[in-house]
């Protein structure tokens, strides 16, 4: 009986040596049946020439979609070829990855003694520290109205090695079969980036696929790569409005209902009088200045302009990429760290 085809999805955005170093971990790959796919989702730096020009040890297909369709409909643009090519399995995994060599065997085993979950995930540990855990598994807390993510921060060894369930699978190492995709349809676009693997596998639930995290599977990530930092304005524009949209669709009314009443107090700018040597009125009076402008959409506060475009932008049902204002906002945001 032939081995299954395992298709690998890696999307790349400007990104290219980090993509490198991936493909380059792929090559130890121990699996036979595999081929990958690099989606190269409109990069502006010198990428094509350089996957163009990379020699792989694998079949390896290069498509380039020549705009920026995010996380998600870069992502889909791989997975709809693999599908259309025959894939048994399909492996959507970051471009800021490596992987363990033994990768495809532990998913595809875990695959095989798990006939009735759909999506699984590799266990993530942190590219920096590789014995530190980044992903083993999700699950959302309605008292909280917050994803929890067990074992985040721990040391791998104090953690097991048996499979268990998870709300959803990673999306730095998604595995699913290519019949839940098919079912179920792909990534939704309207995320681009951020909570769409989370909607995906709450979708796989309900079309009763269970979610699996299979721990001996090892995927090596660099966090927040895609973003500049994890708490970026980027980010925190993605992660509002995201949140809003996925709430709207699998979380119950009185859930709902709390995220408003939070994201309203977002809404409201703090008074920040600042410290130093000047005088109380002059701080006082910078302070209402401030407070002003960020009340008005202007000014420095860029992670707060972030979350209230984000919070604007969900009422007015804008969804897909970012407007520009929030990547430059971003921008003016990684110059303040430089100069702190």
């Amino acid at each position: 009986m032939p081995l299954p085809l395992i298709t690998i999805v890696v999307l790349n955005w400007n990104g290219v040596t980090d993509t490198l170093v991936c493909l380059n971990s792929l090559a130890a790959l121990t699996y036979s049946n595999f081929t990958v796919i690099v989606v190269d989702n409109g990069s502006t730096d010198d990428s094509l020439a350089r996957l163009r020009a990379y020699n792989a040890p694998y079949p390896l297909t290069l498509i380039a979609t020549g705009r920026n369709l995010g996380y998600a409909g870069g992502n889909n643009v791989g997975t709809r070829h693999a599908l259309e090519c025959g894939a048994d399995f399909v492996l959507v995994l970051n471009n800021d990855t490596t992987v363990a060599p033994d990768l495809l065997e532990r998913l595809l085993d875990s695959a095989q003694c798990n006939a009735d979950a759909g999506v699984f995930s590799a266990r993530i540990l942190y590219f920096d520290e590789p014995k530190r855990v980044w992903f083993d598994g999700a699950f959302w807390n309605p008292s909280s109205l917050r994803l929890e993510w067990p074992g985040q921060g721990e040391a791998e060894s104090s953690l097991g090695t048996a499979d268990h369930e998870t709300d959803y699978a990673c999306g730095a190492a998604l595995f699913f079969r290519s019949e839940v995709a098919r079912q179920i349809g792909l990534l939704d676009e309207s995320f681009f980036l951020v909570w769409e693997e989370v909607d995906w596998g709450f979708r796989a639930r309900k079309a009763g696929w269970r979610n699996v995290v299979v721990p001996t599977a090892r995927v090596w990530h660099k966090i927040g790569v895609s973003f500049g930092s994890e708490s970026s304005p980027l980010r925190t524009y993605f992660s509002i409005r995201n949140e809003l949209l996925w709430f709207s669709r699998h979380a119950p009314f009185s859930a709902r209902l709390r995220l408003w009443l939070k994201n309203l107090r977002r809404l409201t700018p703090k008074f920040s009088m600042g410290s130093g040597q000047s005088a109380w009125l002059k701080r006082m009076s910078w302070a209402v200045q401030d407070y002003v402008r960020a009340w008005l959409g202007r000014g420095n506060r860029v992670e707060y302009l972030a979350a209230r475009r984000a919070i604007r932008d969900y009422m007015h049902r804008r969804f897909g990429n970012c407007p520009d204002e929030v990547r430059m906002w971003s921008k003016l945001w990684e110059a303040q760290q430089r100069d702190v």
